[in-house]
């Protein structure tokens, strides 16, 4: 008999079961008047990485992943820390890596401060994020007759690994190294209800958010923006699978009260994509399936 491999999302309920304050972007630790917020994240170079990204921009994906965590909190970051694990740990190699976490880090206004090196069998880093903020913004807050908005636009992953899978490396990473939503998120914090990145595509989000809040949601497809990339290299017949299913493009999900979406403010680009409602989640008034990306 084979072994049964579990899915992603079986192993984060048992982690839940044992976990209790698990279920967020990031944990929050109450620290005097205030919460630190503390995330951490792994990629590999199988899974994470393809191939003809430069070090630069896997260094940036490795810490931008995180400072998405603290963006979806409403966090203000205070500083990252960077493990990595390389079978052949190389100089030009580590300072690519380098150039790529710093220039992230100092694009949203923290810094890079510490880590740890090793050898190992694949390249794997795993980046540590701390933030702080006096009021999280949590997954479980979304209530009845919200609307449903997204930040910026999506298709920017799936868009990169076609142009990677095309030999067109350098606007492939152009894509990959996304801008971490910490200033939009912070500008968010104090109008959203509730708050998660699409790490893991947006159906996938939309599930996880309608069962932390106990709410459903209905979402029409016609207004989901995307990058302009997006049309331009995925066929036609894949783009509604790449655009709901495919993950990782660290846009922030959020709901708001209807009422109050014009007065989100305007250095924050956002659309609105549905609305909240009492319970299941539709796409065009039809159930969208929970599937999403899978480590």
């Amino acid at each position: 008999m084979g072994r049964y491999m579990m899915r992603e999302s079986q192993i984060l309920a048992i982690i839940r079961d044992r976990v209790t304050e698990a279920g967020d972007d990031a944990a929050v630790i109450p620290f005097g008047a205030t919460n630190l917020i503390l995330t951490t994240d792994m990629l590999h170079r199988a899974t994470d990485f393809p191939a003809g990204a430069s070090a630069r921009t896997i260094g940036w994906r490795a810490v931008a992943v995180s400072l998405s965590d603290l963006a979806a909190m409403g966090a203000r970051p205070l500083g990252v820390v960077l493990a990595h694990g390389d079978p052949d740990l190389t100089g030009p190699f580590t300072t690519g890596v380098l150039d790529g976490a710093i220039a992230c880090c100092t694009l949203v206004g923290t810094e890079l401060v510490g880590g740890d090196i090793d050898r190992h069998s694949e390249l794997t880093l795993v980046s540590t994020a701390l933030g702080e903020t006096a009021n999280p913004v949590r997954r479980s807050g979304a209530c009845v007759d919200d609307a449903v908005c997204i930040t910026g636009e999506l298709g920017r992953t799936q868009a990169a690994l076609a142009m990677y899978a095309n030999g067109d490396a350098a606007s492939a990473d152009r894509l990959f190294t996304f801008t971490p939503r910490v200033a939009w998120g912070r500008a968010l914090a104090p109008y959203a209800t509730s708050m998660i990145d699409i790490s893991d595509g947006l159906a996938r989000s939309l599930h996880i958010l309608a069962r932390e809040s106990n709410v459903g949601f209905a979402v029409d497809s016609i207004r989901i923006p995307t990058v302009p990339e997006f049309t331009r290299v995925i066929a036609l017949g894949q783009q509604r699978r790449a655009l709901l299913y495919g993950g990782e493009d660290y846009e922030l999900l959020f709901t708001l009260p209807h009422q109050r979406v014009d007065d989100l403010p305007r250095s924050v680009r956002f659309t609105v994509i549905g609305k909240v409602t009492a319970s299941g989640v539709l796409l065009d008034e039809q159930p969208l399936p929970d599937t999403g990306y899978e480590h």
